[in-house]
């Protein structure tokens, strides 16, 4: 082969490699998993806690802990969840997997007030959302998916308050 034929050989596969190269550099990396969390909720017994968790690794055991001296294992379902009761008197509640960092779950009143406003704020959107749209107020007892909680209600309530507010100021 002469010189010409080499190049034309070899030309055209070291574009391919470099190619190759730069798809390789330019894929974008794996997105990570969301983050583990948990939360606790009262029981019916007031001597125990329930305790429930996402986004852990799945069919992996999950170890969770009170500050105050109550602790207990549950296996993650296929999907990294759990939901499992504490003995013990309520405190500050913190959850590991072997090879994972420590998550703090907080204590049942931290859970209860997020879970609160949560509620309030899903029924502000909704309320809100729903009068911005015509600038008027609807009842909120014509809704049959509504959740009937009473956070949900005054933030409802509270949301159409501002959407007719905002209609007022933009001239609606």
């Amino acid at each position: 082969m002469n010189g010409r034929t080499r190049l034309a050989v070899l030309a055209p596969l070291m574009v391919s490699s470099l190619a190759l190269g730069s798809v390789t550099f330019l894929a974008a990396p794996a997105q990570s998993a969301s983050k583990p969390s948990c939360g606790l909720s009262k029981t019916a017994d007031p001597n125990k806690i329930q305790v429930s968790g996402q986004n852990f690794k799945p069919k992996k055991n999950v170890l969770f802990q009170s500050d105050a001296g109550g602790e207990g294992t549950a296996p993650t379902d296929a999907q990294g969840g759990f939901t499992s009761t504490l003995d013990g008197p309520e405190g500050t509640v913190t959850a590991v997997q072997i090879g994972g960092s420590e998550v703090t779950c907080g204590t049942v009143a931290t859970t209860e007030e997020k879970n609160s406003k949560d509620t309030f704020t899903d029924g502000y959107n909704f309320g809100y959302n729903l009068a911005i749209k015509n600038c008027t107020k609807k009842n909120i007892s014509g809704f049959a998916n509504k959740p009937g909680d009473p956070m949900w209600d005054k933030g409802f309530d509270k949301g159409q308050e501002q959407a007719l507010k905002d209609c007022k100021t933009s001239g609606h």
